[in-house]
């Protein structure tokens, strides 16, 4: 027969026994599995997958922020990469890459963290963390500054670009005006430095485009265009009964007239859009009876830096030009140029256009017709993307629109097909005088180029 206090002591040394493998049971059930080290390692390359069997909620989480959706990204834009100026100039898109940059660092920063937590009371693994962390971070520097310049191009897109929205002027005649399928932009150029807006406009072209086929035809607008109209009703209108009369009554002083109006400025920059140009492209809609859809208005001066962010233009000239003195601050440039295919930087190119000894001005407004169809059809989609930080840099002085960025780049994808460009006219002589224009026979001259536009036959004036 046993000893009664020996069984007592038997059976408590057997319960402290039990106690202490249960303990060890749960100690070892509760402890990461795995190296700390390839688990660090791979919350860097594949953040979330270390951790998912631990947390698969946050371990899904960081997986989808840090490689899902920034392959998705990636994807999405090489499945679009015949619009990849458009998709640059999205304010949209700009914000969400950067949000993807930010959550691409995020992701694994945390991911790291989710590892050390895990893994705290191994040895060493302090050290291990430190050398993650730092690992993440040098990574993340190109990232953040992606995302940073995301942000720069992001500010100026919003501001050169506009929302698009309605039609600048539209005819009031009956059946009058172009409808969805013909969009018309006016490009407005001069001569003025970076930044300033109260220029005279001296390059005016009409672009007017079919949707459905691409067919374009391009209407140069002489400066010297006298008494131009602008609708009954109006401001400008009502100041001008019979034409524009200020400034010798030219049509490039139109965009200096309003700049010096409050009143006018505060009536035609409602919607965000610039009012100098509102009133412009108005008066030149109503004079020659034809829908505006939207303008786009660029520095010349200021535009040289996004030709040389693109590489620059190569034009074909059948005839030696002469060239004026360079802009200030650019370089200096040959007293001519051609006969022959010339290479032209953003200085040479503008001084090309500006040239008034060549010919004429109505030559000049040709070499600008000239080097905006080569311009679109010369700059590639990776070449615009490879100068994309210069390009939206120069954008801000460069140029306003009240285009959104996807309508501009369809404008450069239909000016850059030389094919599509059917027509090219100048309102000059002998065509037109601009010093004693008759309306109603450039009326009848846009409604021929309309027609051409819309069905394909010539107009008889290119």
């Amino acid at each position: 027969m046993s000893d009664p206090n020996t069984t007592r002591s038997l059976d408590r040394l057997a319960a402290l026994e039990a106690d202490a493998h249960a303990a060890a049971t749960r100690s070892r059930a509760g402890a990461p599995a795995g190296s700390p080290g390839l688990q660090l390692f791979t919350s860097i390359v594949l953040p979330g997958l270390a951790s998912i069997r631990r947390h698969p909620l946050l371990g899904i989480l960081l997986f989808s922020l840090g490689v899902a959706l920034p392959i998705v990204a990636v994807a999405w834009v090489v499945s679009r990469r015949d619009d990849l100026v458009g998709i640059a100039l999205d304010p949209t898109f700009l914000t969400a890459s950067a949000a993807i940059g930010v959550g691409i660092v995020l992701a694994r920063l945390f991911a790291v963290a989710e590892v050390a937590h895990a893994f705290r009371r191994r040895r060493g693994n302090w050290a291990r963390t430190v050398v993650a962390t730092l690992i993440v971070f040098a990574m993340a520097a190109p990232v953040l500054l992606m995302v940073a310049r995301a942000n720069e191009a992001r500010s100026a897109v919003a501001s050169v670009f506009g929302s698009g929205g309605p039609s600048i002027f539209v005819p009031t005649a009956a059946g009058a005006g172009t409808g969805d399928e013909v969009v018309n932009v006016l490009l407005l150029g001069g001569d003025e430095g970076p930044g300033r807006w109260g220029m005279r406009t001296d390059t005016m072209i009409l672009v007017s485009m079919h949707e459905p086929t691409g067919r374009t035809a391009l209407v140069s607008i002489p400066r010297n265009l006298r008494l131009l109209r602008f609708p009954p009703g109006t401001p400008m209108g009502e100041r001008f009964p019979n034409g524009f009369d200020a400034y010798d009554g030219l049509t490039n002083a139109v965009f200096t007239y309003v700049t010096g109006d409050e009143m006018l400025l505060g009536y035609y920059g409602r919607d965000g859009r610039q009012g100098q140009a509102v009133a412009l492209a108005e008066g030149i809609g109503y004079s020659l009876d034809i829908e505006i859809d939207d303008y786009s208005l660029v520095n010349m001066q200021g535009f040289t830096e996004i030709i040389d962010a693109v590489g620059g233009v190569t034009l074909d000239l059948s005839a030696q030009v002469p060239l004026p003195p360079s802009l200030p601050g650019e370089r200096p440039l040959p007293d001519a140029i051609g006969p022959g295919p010339v290479a032209m930087d953003g200085a040479m190119a503008i001084a090309y256009v500006r040239s008034r000894t060549a010919d004429s001005d109505y030559g000049r407004m040709g070499r600008q017709r000239q080097l905006l169809a080569a311009l679109g059809a010369q700059v590639s989609p990776s070449e615009a993307a490879a100068g994309f930080g210069q390009v939206t840099g120069a954008l801000d002085d460069a140029m306003r629109t009240s285009m959104s960025g996807g309508e501009f780049s369809d404008l450069l994808d239909r000016l850059g097909d030389n094919s599509s460009i059917g027509e090219s006219i100048g309102l000059t002589p002998p065509l037109i005088d601009p010093g004693r224009p008759d309306y109603d026979q450039i009326k009848v001259i846009m409604a021929a180029v309309e027609q051409y536009v819309r069905t394909g036959q010539p107009s008889g004036y290119a």
